[in-house]
């Protein structure tokens, strides 16, 4: 399997093993979060030396920084992306990067009047100061000029306070910032898969494992390995078919036998034939027993896994139903 498939969470397909590159991006959006909401040393030789009067949102990378703050800078906009600024005295925010007139920041609200706007560099205290009054380069158009009223209707309704700034994180509840939300947040662009059935099951680790592996088709089949370049006999062990996933736990003549003894036990009159089918078959000939569908099927699967392999490997001999 890719790793990328591997290190993908649970509820997106995957075995749930944190990569370890999203870590530590994650990690290193920790750090902008600790210079933003809490003060200590570093937090103080950190703004003496970078930021200075300046927002962090203003900040950038330059050959004369140190090689730590210049990775820090990398995730700087990654981290800006989830995080608000609530205002104070407001000198740490930026007027137009950083969203603190709700959610979105005022570049992105108001694209047309920054654009063209002749302070385009700034924190909010700067702006307060000139008593929130702007210049352009041109004159505005009709839309522009309804623009600028609602960004004064914004900014008139803005109370400011004695306080420091701090920021609030949107990945949490409780607006403090976590690895885990960020982490998820790497991984949200990963398809749905939750394989709730699968995970929730009684099982050893071990099978729920294997069972990934065959839902993804990902198992050492003979068809596989003849993929991978394996040049051995591609015929099934228990028969004279071609192995594939589906023929070994459905299709093959042990396979068929073992779902038709299932089948009379709990009194169906025919057997599935593959794995989606699996799901409808157990749905209808056992409604009240869904918890026990997924282990039924990973313990077939297995027992079948384990004798194909002990045929495969160990040389042993298996007596076909007739």
């Amino acid at each position: 399997m890719k790793w990328n498939k591997v290190a993908s969470p649970k509820n997106k397909g995957g075995l749930g093993i944190q990569d370890l590159w999203k870590l530590n991006i994650s990690l290193l959006c920790k750090w902008w979060w600790k210079l933003e909401a809490s003060q200590g040393i570093w937090q103080t030789i950190v703004r003496n030396k970078y930021v200075k009067d300046k927002c962090i949102a203003q900040l950038s990378s330059k050959p004369t920084n140190s090689p730590v703050w210049n990775d820090l800078l990398k995730v700087k906009d990654l981290y800006l992306s989830r995080r608000i600024k609530c205002v104070g005295n407001v000198r740490d925010t930026d007027f137009w990067n950083d969203p603190w007139c709700g959610i979105i920041s005022l570049k992105h609200k108001f694209p047309d009047l920054f654009s063209i706007c002749n302070e385009s560099v700034g924190s909010v205290a700067f702006y307060a100061s000139k008593g929130w009054n702007l210049t352009f380069r041109r004159w505005l158009d009709e839309r522009q000029q309804e623009s600028l009223r609602k960004l004064r209707d914004m900014l008139s309704a803005c109370a400011l306070s004695n306080n420091n700034d701090y920021p609030k994180w949107l990945g949490e509840k409780n607006s403090q910032f976590s690895v885990k939300s960020q982490y998820n947040f790497l991984c949200v662009y990963l398809t749905e898969d939750r394989n709730k059935k699968l995970w929730k099951a009684k099982l050893p680790l071990k099978i729920k494992v294997f069972m990934w592996l065959v839902k993804l088709n990902a198992i050492l089949t003979r068809d596989n390995l003849s993929r991978k370049g394996w040049q051995g006999d591609k015929m099934c062990s228990f028969c004279s078919s071609p192995e594939s996933t589906e023929h070994l736990f459905f299709s093959c003549v042990i396979s068929r036998y073992c779902w038709s003894l299932v089948s009379v036990v709990v009194k169906a009159d025919c057997r599935p034939g593959s794995f989606s089918q699996f799901w409808m078959w157990a749905n209808k000939f056992m409604p009240s027993h869904k918890k026990f569908h997924m282990i039924g099927l990973a313990a077939i699967c297995w027992a079948i896994w384990l004798t194909r392999n002990a045929i495969s490997f160990e040389r042993k001999k298996c007596r076909s139903p007739t």
